[in-house]
């Protein structure tokens, strides 16, 4: 039972802060915009993922088998292979992949490394042998050029993470994997309201603006958070699914 080997606080509520947030924010539907400026240049395929200020991207075309990926996880669940995440939370919990380390799950600098030993010390972890799937997933489907910090990111039910912003600018930051995404659960964005998450949805998301999860289902939330360097692959196949979103395919 994956609750076993770990000490949760049963029915906790979220903090006020963060019900406030879901009450303001969760229903709202915002249209998002599209500018052919942005990807226009061929030669360019950084400038609309630098520069948008849409709150998310859907990436399409790419291949996941995410009821396998999250047997892989839930295994790990189950064994109690998982780390507790960064305050302002409850019940968030983190396992590398691919980093540094299985357990050290935030950036070099919070473990007083400099700041850039991801991108040098980076490796498969001892975690990824118990998941062949993910690992191929990563390496023949989603192509990045090279990873720093791949994470397995679990949400337990009645679990929150609160309000926070991850950039002092406007762009795309790291890539958001719905491993699954129980009915419940919600990402929402401050002015944007809900990221339109199922079980396979691959998104670029704009983490300057504020936004918070709350799982109010009984099932773990699972999702994975990329980082590391995309590569032309995968940045064509986010200016592809943004000129299809603008109705631009003819640029």
């Amino acid at each position: 039972m994956w609750l076993e080997g770990y000490s949760i606080p049963q029915n906790v509520e979220a903090n006020d802060y963060t019900q406030e947030f879901f009450a303001k924010n969760e229903q709202l539907s915002k249209e998002h915009t599209y500018d052919p400026l942005l990807v226009n240049d061929p030669e360019d395929n950084d400038l609309m993922l630098d520069h948008c200020t849409n709150p998310w991207l859907r990436v399409d075309d790419i291949e996941m088998d995410h009821a396998g990926i999250l047997a892989e996880a839930m295994h790990l669940l189950d064994t109690a292979c998982f780390t507790y995440h960064r305050p302002q939370s409850a019940g968030w919990m983190s396992l590398c992949i691919h980093g540094i380390s299985s357990v050290h799950t935030n950036c070099a600098d919070d473990y007083g490394l400099p700041d850039d030993y991801e991108e040098t010390d980076s490796h498969w972890t001892d975690i990824a042998k118990f998941c062949p799937k993910t690992v191929d997933f990563m390496e023949n489907h989603l192509r990045y050029e090279d990873y720093t910090r791949v994470r397995f990111m679990i949400l337990l039910p009645g679990g929150w993470i609160g309000p926070h912003s991850d950039k002092d600018r406007q762009g795309f930051g790291a890539t958001n994997i719905a491993v699954n995404n129980p009915d419940g659960c919600a990402l929402v964005m401050e002015n944007w309201g809900t990221m339109p998450f199922e079980p396979g949805a691959i998104m670029k998301i704009n983490t300057h603006y504020n936004h918070a999860v709350w799982n109010r289902s009984s099932t773990p939330r699972i999702h994975m958070i990329v980082d590391g360097g995309m590569g032309d692959y995968f940045k064509d196949k986010c200016v592809e699914s943004y000129k299809k979103r603008g109705g631009m395919l003819d640029i």
